[in-house]
């Protein structure tokens, strides 16, 4: 499955906040002086066909990355003699941006995408949002399951790549030609993803994230599977467009 990302690295950095603290100033009893929030070690687990996959601690890496798409986007076919030449065009004045966590380890391999339909315009500069923007993609609480990312890019929401061994699945449906397999709309109606925490570090360090969910999955061709008992904590940096208002 291909991904397009564009990540503009003269606009955006990975935002970390900073705590300051001067040696010579005298403890003020009236202003203790807030908790250290450091940064989590990486844990990831998931079932699936019944076989439980976990990682955690240093055995885990994970990369943050942002990009965007055309959103509300529709099949389009130059010429209708040939199916394999097509193009998914969407509307200009619109952009799908996500932010992307990759997981990995020798056992186990996800993707987590945060995605946000943004209006072209109404951004600084051309489809990265600011901070504030961003941040709401992580708003404690349910999140639903897109089911149209990589294809029509119309929904709000979280999608997710997952491997169970060396077979890859995911939570969308993603357009891959004419031998695409797409389920109907409304697979993910039972599914959840639940951001349960989200906090900034105090050491300088990105944010903590913490999340359960659940979701249907499946195989490039088709086969069907249940994701369950998922649960991840990660620490990361955020991307965003520094002139945005």
């Amino acid at each position: 499955m291909k991904y397009l990302y564009f990540v503009y690295a003269v606009l955006l950095f990975s935002a970390f906040t900073s705590c300051k603290k001067d040696d010579n100033k005298k403890p003020d009893s009236t202003n203790p002086s807030k908790p250290v929030i450091a940064a989590v070690r990486d844990s990831v687990s998931y079932t699936i066909d019944g076989q439980t996959y976990t990682a955690g601690g240093f055995d885990v890496d994970n990369v943050s990355s942002s990009g965007g798409e055309d959103a509300n986007r529709k099949l389009v076919y130059p010429d209708k003699n040939n199916i394999h030449a097509y193009s998914l065009v969407g509307n200009p004045d619109s952009v799908m941006y996500f932010q992307k966590i990759r997981i990995f380890t020798n056992s186990v391999n996800m993707n987590v995408f945060f995605l946000k339909k943004y209006v072209r315009q109404n951004q600084g500069l051309y489809w990265m949002p600011g901070l504030k923007d961003v941040l709401k993609l992580f708003t404690v609480g349910k999140h639903p399951l897109a089911e149209d990312f990589e294809w029509q890019n119309s929904q709000n929401g979280v999608a997710i790549d997952v491997a169970a061994g060396n077979i890859g699945s995911s939570s969308y449906n993603a357009y891959n030609g004419p031998q695409t397999i797409a389920f109907p709309a409304g697979f993910q109606k039972n599914s959840t993803f639940e951001i349960t925490s989200f906090t900034p570090t105090t050491t300088g360090n990105g944010y903590n994230l913490e999340a359960k969910f659940t979701a249907v999955v499946f195989t490039a061709d088709g086969q069907q599977k249940t994701l369950e008992n998922g649960y991840l904590r990660v620490n990361f940096g955020i991307w965003y467009n520094t002139l945005a208002k």
